[in-house]
């Protein structure tokens, strides 16, 4: 079916334009939908279905699961604006599994309700229906990135996908600061939509979202796992907590800058995206390799910190200055060595001990702070010693220097650079010799010429 208005093709059956999102059909023509032989969770839901007393008119279908379905609709009452509505439909007779599937619904619809983000879709309503249940929420229109990855067949643009993971960081860093912190737990290339008008990218589908609740001072465990090839191991071990959501949205970089779909091999297996794209800079490697390191202790700890590394591997790019209509995250605080500061030439330096030993104590500081915050269970204590696990942060931190001169360059410089601790009587020394040396030759090329004008004469 080929679009008027910018002339893709798309497949048979769609209503809206996959490019332009324009109309293609007549939304009042019938469209049947079914799903495993009509009694799925779409039986009865059909294009031109109304809800609620004519207000919602179904669309299209977007998507299907066992429990439910994901509907495109409009509202009569707001000028026939899209919506989309998420319907539960749990086909189990048994009352215990009945009654957790409602819980589930109603926790991910109060969930999204108190969410106030310009990048998550906010919830308009809810109801009941023939023993259907209901939740309404804003449309984002535009293509997700499996989608764009399904149609494109070849890895994004690295600051494209930079700009993205900084401000999919940036809804991260709002979930995290919840009260208590909730996790997605879902975040996949799917699940990231980027906007036809704004060309941001929003974070959808909150279905397995959970608040980081702690039971009796242990994290509670949760049957969601995530999807295969995107979610971190502690998911499957029944853990999670926002570094979980780091290692997906990291997994989720990978994908897109290497065209590589995890989802088709092994799990928790990443090769170097430079071996699979050689235009991935080293310094998104570095960041990839750290935050998909199967220990959650050995990541970013934080979404800040993933995104003070981000932003300075995008330092003095215009992506930066595109971030600022959406942020509701604060400031950073300013890196103790910037990306492109010089280091100093002259004067005393601090030894090598004593760095490592305010890094160390610092990183140390930082980590039991954010094990305090996460209340971890036992599952995420690493079983190397706390000092070895001090050197490992050193060392990550001296490799991140992106920008900054190699160590043998530094050693160099601080070797025969401009640092002068000679004396007085030292410096007059070597003076009074470079002058005796000068004169010297000028007397021996004088002597020459004079030879070799006597030969010439005779």
């Amino acid at each position: 079916m080929i679009c008027p208005h910018c002339g893709t093709e798309n497949k048979q059956g769609e209503h809206f334009c996959t490019e332009c999102g324009a109309q293609l059909v007549d939304n009042s023509s019938t469209v049947t939908v079914t799903s495993n032989g009509g009694k799925g969770p779409a039986a009865g839901l059909a294009p031109g279905t109304s809800l609620q007393q004519g207000r919602y008119v179904i669309v299209k279908a977007l998507g299907e699961g066992g429990m439910g379905s994901v509907l495109l609709a409009k509202d009569t009452r707001l000028s026939d604006k899209l919506v989309v509505i998420k319907v539960l439909n749990p086909e189990s007779t048994d009352p215990d599994k009945l009654q957790e599937d409602m819980r589930n619904f109603e926790h991910e619809v109060d969930t999204l309700a108190r969410l106030n983000h310009p990048l998550i879709p906010d919830v308009t309503d809810r109801f009941e229906e023939e023993k259907r249940y209901y939740m309404v929420m804003e449309y984002v229109e535009g293509e997700n990135l499996e989608d764009w990855l399904e149609r494109s067949h070849k890895p994004m643009e690295e600051q494209d996908a930079l700009r993205y993971t900084l401000e999919v960081l940036d809804i991260l860093e709002y979930l995290s600061k919840q009260k208590p912190a909730i996790v997605h737990r879902d975040i996949k290339p799917a699940n990231i939509i980027i906007g036809k008008g704004d060309k941001h990218a929003h974070l959808v589908d909150f279905g397995i979202a959970r608040a980081n609740v702690m039971v009796a001072g242990q994290r509670r465990k949760t049957t969601a796992l995530g999807t295969p090839g995107y979610a971190p191991p502690e998911q499957y071990q029944g853990f999670a907590d926002p570094r979980s959501d780091l290692y997906a949205l990291a997994a989720t970089l990978h994908h897109l800058v290497t065209n590589r779909d995890p989802g088709e091999y092994a799990p928790f297996q990443f090769p170097a995206a430079r071996t699979l794209n050689p235009r991935v800079s080293p310094q998104l490697e570095q960041i990839l390799t750290r935050a998909l390191k199967p220990n959650a202790n050995e990541r970013y700890q934080t979404p800040e910190e993933m995104r003070q590394d981000v932003e300075s591997l995008l330092a003095g790019t215009s992506v930066l200055g595109t971030t600022d209509a959406y942020r509701v995250s604060g400031p950073l605080p300013s890196r103790t060595l910037k990306p492109q500061q010089a280091r100093p030439a002259t004067g005393p330096s601090r030894s090598s001990s004593d760095s490592f030993g305010t890094l160390a104590r610092e990183a140390e500081r930082r980590r039991q702070e954010q094990m305090a915050d996460y209340g971890d269970s036992g599952y995420y204590q690493s079983a190397q010693p706390p000092r070895q696990q001090q050197r490992q942060i050193f060392q990550q931190r001296q490799n991140f220097e992106p920008f900054a001169p190699p160590r043998q360059a530094r050693k160099q410089w601080n070797q025969y650079g401009p640092q002068n601790n000679l004396s007085p009587q030292q410096e007059n020394q070597i003076m009074w010799r470079f002058i005796l040396f000068v004169v010297a030759i000028c007397i021996i090329a004088l002597v020459a010429f004079l030879l070799f004008n006597s030969i010439s004469f005779y």
